[in-house]
């Protein structure tokens, strides 16, 4: 299966511009190398253990996460790969191919994103469009909506972290209308990981999805659906019409106001606990927000999800590697970044193809 090329184009889209040290709380590159191959086997296990890799995306996609999600355990595969090479290759391989397959399948007009993300074919659009509950925007409305993205992105970015933030929130679009608008998917779900919080920190809603329709504004998805970038006109003067959902119940415009108040408090209230948090702590945070990711599938072969102890001894008093991904270094081209994030490596030593 080639795969990766096409990968690296969009992934290196996201990156080109960025410096690693802008991802928090900790340097995620150079601490996932010091566990992921185990990781990788557990994961490798579950794949054998359900038969995945001869089933299809429809057949399984209740028990997986948004497809922004699985580029970005992808990303952090090959790289962790790269910094940490490991002599059982096939683990890697097995996993990165399957999720790679996966995408194809999900998303197969533009699979790792590289302008969007329709995970939606044509006839789920247009019943889509039909079942929505619409409402007219004006400008007040559209602010109100771009405030409580931002408050459920902060929400997001709190519970999941940078790196994980892709489980609890993805966009899909953006997708044409008859009526000359463009729509655009947003979604939140997984919004109470009571595994990994208290519930007084968490959201009283798990899932919610934002329907938006514009006129006059372009949209592009780069790799993951929280970099949706738009151009032409301004949102809040293109938005025409509007729905959010919670729990798959609608929202009228105070309920909506209402979400936005409570998720921007939860959101600070979960920051200052992150920021307290001493060194040890931390990466046991991201150890098991990272394993979490995958919990339904885990659960569907009666394997325990959880960071084993091996997993957890090879964190415990270890500091990060180190020089491993160049710090304070804007990546420019997409020769760079396969270059410094290992693509190179992988697509050689991995995936056995040159």
């Amino acid at each position: 299966m080639t795969w990766i090329k096409e990968f690296s184009k969009s992934a290196a889209s996201l990156f080109k511009g960025q410096v690693l040290e802008g991802f928090q709380p900790l340097d995620f590159y150079h601490f996932y190398p010091l566990w992921y191959d185990v990781w990788m086997s557990n994961i490798a296990k579950v794949i054998k253990k359900l038969n995945l890799a001869t089933k299809n995306f429809n057949e399984i996609r209740e028990i997986l996460p948004p497809p922004s999600n699985m580029r970005a355990i992808l990303i952090k595969t090959i790289t962790a790969y790269y910094a940490n090479p490991v002599v059982n290759k096939q683990n890697y391989e097995l996993v990165s191919n399957f999720f790679a397959r996966l995408l194809t399948e999900s998303c197969p007009d533009d699979p790792f994103a590289l302008t969007s993300n329709p995970l939606h074919d044509n006839s789920e659009i247009a019943y889509l469009v039909k079942q929505i509950e619409w409402s007219k925007a004006d400008t007040q409305s559209a602010r109100i909506i771009g405030q409580c993205i931002t408050a459920i992105g902060s929400f997001v970015h709190g519970i999941y972290n940078d790196l994980v933030t892709d489980f609890g929130w993805d966009a899909y679009g953006p997708y044409a209308l008859p009526s000359n608008q463009t729509l655009l998917i947003r979604s939140f779900p997984n919004l109470q990981p009571r595994e990994l919080w208290p519930e007084i920190y968490l959201s009283s809603i798990n899932n919610i999805t934002i329907y938006s329709a514009y006129e006059g504004v372009d949209w592009a998805i780069s790799f993951v659906g929280c970099h949706t970038i738009s151009k032409g006109r301004s949102p809040v003067q293109g938005m025409k019409k509007f729905a959010v959902y919670a729990d798959g119940k609608l929202l009228d415009i105070n309920q909506i106001s209402m979400l936005t108040d409570e998720l921007a408090v939860k959101a600070a209230d979960i920051y200052k606990i992150i920021h307290k948090m001493d060194f040890e702590k931390l990466k046991l945070l991201v150890l098991k927000q990272e394993c979490y990711q995958l919990k339904k599938v885990f659960d569907k072969a009666g394997i325990n999800w959880l960071p084993t102890g091996e997993m957890a001894a090879r964190i415990e008093n270890k500091p990060l590697l180190k020089n491993v991904f160049p710090h304070g270094k804007l990546i420019k081209t997409t020769a760079e970044f396969e270059n410094i994030f290992g693509i190179n490596t992988f697509q050689k030593e991995v995936l056995g193809s040159n």
